[in-house]
């Protein structure tokens, strides 16, 4: 199932690398993270460049919650440089400000302005690394540094809910919550939950 971000949003054609190539860094995996990370890293005039295994467009984990969480000072500082950045370049990803260590903003929109200019290659799986040389079978892929996922926690639901009052008897099983629309996210780890009309992975 894709997620309510994904709704009316048109995706860039991402390549499928097939000839080496030579970066500062490369990032694993198109997350809303890595994709922050790299437009601040082209911007200090460094070559980046994101592989991603799957069709971007097709990953319904991109969307996430759309919550950006500081859980301390250096995650705080990092949040409010995103935050005043998006105020300050106007970037149309809805980003509401719900206190000083939460965001909300539209995650899918947020990643494609930050990797407008950013080469990203999909589809493209890293069969080998041999140091800062990643082997994708077809080209050799040289860095100088690596960002590597973070480690997928246990599997969580974000489920739809059009009515508040099944969300209310569910509270219990819900780790977060945010209203987007006219419709109340819940972020689950079961995968049913009563009046939830669709639910996604991430």
């Amino acid at each position: 199932m894709h997620s309510i971000w994904q709704e009316k949003i048109e995706f860039p054609d991402y390549p499928i690398l097939k000839s080496d190539k030579k970066a500062d860094t490369v990032y694993l995996g198109a997350t809303l993270k890595h994709a922050v990370e790299a437009h601040f890293q082209q911007e200090q005039g460094k070559a980046v460049m994101i592989l991603e295994e799957k069709v971007i467009s097709r990953k319904s984990e991109l969307g996430g919650m759309g919550i950006l969480r500081a859980e301390n000072k250096e995650e705080r500082k990092t949040l409010h440089q995103l935050r005043d950045y998006i105020c300050g370049r106007q970037i149309p990803c809805e980003m509401e400000v719900i206190s000083e260590d939460c965001l909300w903003v539209h995650p899918i929109k947020l990643f494609l302005f930050m990797t407008e200019g950013v080469t990203i290659y999909e589809q493209t799986v890293v069969q080998a690394r041999q140091g800062k040389r990643l082997d994708i079978g077809c080209a050799y892929v040289d860095a100088a540094e690596i960002i590597e996922p973070e480690k997928k926690k246990e599997i969580m639901y974000v489920h739809v809910f059009m009515d508040e009052k099944f969300l209310e008897k569910e509270q219990k099983n819900v780790r977060e919550v945010r209203k987007y629309k006219d419709v109340w996210l819940a972020g689950s780890f079961k995968r049913e939950l009563e009046g939830s009309q669709y639910f996604w992975e991430i």
